[in-house]
């Protein structure tokens, strides 16, 4: 007989019963799992939906600002001009000329276009 060593020999009801009780952590693992699984996705198919309109509406309202910020500065151009318009006769003068293709005596008019026609 060798010392250390165990000669014990296993019952096949010992060994089942010891394969039970393992089976229902593992069973109850594999439970666990799955709820947490199907919670998860009945969040993501609830919440994805409301995310993407989210993002959506991000992206809309940075170019509703991007269109304000552009409106805003239009506006006070146009508010200057009538300022001048209003207060400054030489550039009411200088605009009414402009318009009317007129000048003064002694006066060149130099229009540049930005675009040149090749031939």
């Amino acid at each position: 007989m060798v010392s250390g060593l165990s000669t014990q020999t296993h019952h096949p009801a010992m060994v089942r019963r010891r394969s039970q009780p393992d089976l229902l952590p593992a069973a109850m693992r594999i439970v666990w799992v799955l709820i947490i699984a199907s919670a998860l996705m009945t969040a993501g198919f609830t919440f994805y939906p409301e995310w993407t309109r989210l993002s959506e509406m991000k992206v809309s309202l940075a170019k509703q600002n991007a269109q304000l910020e552009e409106l805003q500065k239009l506006v006070k151009e146009r508010e200057q001009e009538v300022h001048l318009l209003q207060t400054d006769r030489d550039y009411l003068e200088t605009i009414a000329r402009d318009r009317l293709d007129m000048m003064k005596e002694g006066e060149t008019i130099f229009r540049l276009s930005g675009t040149t026609h090749k031939s």
